[in-house]
């Protein structure tokens, strides 16, 4: 059975390499290394702003530019 992790040490390449962007009304907010993070944050915003467009995209390494990662 094939994994991650060999030997139990994680690799740099087995390591996912994907992040969550949180936008709000079709501009870019945040990126957070987790979906969990993101998706809180989101929720907050929505509580505070319930009229905003809040969504929370998927992107890869490659598609990640100059903003702060949470």
């Amino acid at each position: 059975m094939g994994g991650l992790m060999k030997n139990g040490i994680a690799t740099y390449g087995s390591l996912s390499h994907e992040y969550y962007v949180l936008k709000v009304n079709g501009r870019t907010n945040s990126i957070h290394r987790r979906y969990r993070d993101a998706l809180r944050e989101g929720l907050l915003l929505k509580n505070q702003f319930p009229h905003d467009d809040i969504k929370v995209y998927e992107v890869t390494e490659e598609a990640k530019h100059d903003t702060v990662l949470h």
